[in-house]
């Protein structure tokens, strides 16, 4: 992908382009944001418009230098991978320091990037630190992580930080709706996206995102009415979803947010999930204003909790008293 194909982050591809204008390029640059939101194409297209043989701002996709690229097999363009849930100081010194050692095959640089940079363990990024302390005149870095707060402070100072903002969701949905996504679909897959684009692509093709959706609405919806029998059956079976929980709380988040919206203004024009206006009604006449704010923060916490690790059953538990609270 080059600059002029990505959807959003003006402002650091604008300070890209200018860098490569001006030849001001340093060693190392670290991408930073959620899963989808376009660093990898970032880090992409800069790795491109570095080594291209027109010597312009973007990448010309002519040239061999280019074309290698597109293809998976430029020689000076490297993608470090791991095996391991981290990345190790095996990984490092076998794919990076063996490597940064050989002067570019074709290119004037060569370029390592980097995906879960923030995967790298204490000993790889010490190892890793020794190279960026004193990196060859050719070498470049391009570090891509969810969060950069786990590299070490040393790595960071050496490093050019973005940081890549959600976009905004009328960008989001205007882009699944080029793809060929109704106009509906593509406003809730917008909405759900957390403002990345990989994230919105990823739903609208899911088979499973309907039906996962319509398990939070009918929790919701049982949780309103039922009884202590209802509450933990609804944890057992929650519970028995664990890879789709952290999603399924989100839509409940939504669906109390949008019964708050709906019970304050009297209006659906800001609900965000219009398909479900019955529903959300339904849940707004048997919740005041203050339970529905305590629904939403007692989400989040939940979700920061299950999150770090915590115990899924008692802390649906503790979510599903704390809804049911009168």
């Amino acid at each position: 992908m080059d600059f002029s194909q990505i959807e959003g982050h003006g402002n650091i591809i604008e300070h890209l382009k200018g860098s490569v204008k001006n030849n001001r390029i340093n060693h190392a640059y670290i991408f930073d944001g959620i899963r989808g939101i376009g660093k990898r194409s970032l880090a992409g297209a800069f790795a491109k418009a570095l080594n291209c043989r027109e010597g312009g701002t973007d990448a010309c996709g002519k040239c061999i230098s280019c074309k290698t690229f597109e293809e998976g097999n430029n020689p000076d363009i490297i993608y470090v991978t791991h095996e391991k849930k981290d990345i190790t100081v095996s990984d490092v010194r076998e794919q990076i320091i063996k490597n940064i050692s050989l002067k570019p095959y074709s290119n004037r640089y060569k370029i390592f990037i980097i995906p879960d940079a923030d995967k790298m363990n204490t000993l790889a990024q010490n190892a890793f630190l020794k190279t960026l302390e004193e990196p060859p005149e050719y070498g470049i870095f391009l570090l891509l992580c969810e969060n950069s707060n786990k590299l070490l402070v040393t790595i960071l100072s050496r490093c050019i930080l973005f940081r890549l903002h959600p976009l905004p969701y009328s960008l989001v949905s205007e882009y699944l709706t080029k793809r060929g996504a109704d106009e509906a679909k593509a406003q809730l897959c917008s909405v759900y996206s957390q403002g990345s684009i990989g994230i919105a692509m990823e739903l609208m093709q899911s088979e499973e995102f309907g039906e996962i959706r319509q398990k939070a609405i009918d929790t919701a919806l049982r949780l309103e009415d039922g009884d202590m029998t209802v509450l933990y059956s609804l944890v057992d079976e929650l519970r028995e979803q664990r890879s789709a929980l952290d999603r399924i709380l989100e839509i409940m988040y939504l669906i109390y947010r949008d019964a708050l919206v709906l019970k304050q203004t009297g209006s659906a024009e800001r609900i965000i999930q219009k398909d479900k206006i019955n529903e959300t009604a339904s849940i707004a006449k048997k919740a005041d204003a203050y339970r529905l704010i305590d629904r939403c923060d007692a989400i989040e916490d939940i979700r920061s909790r299950l999150n770090r690790n915590g115990n899924a059953q008692l802390l649906l538990e503790t979510l599903f008293f704390r809804i049911k609270e009168r």
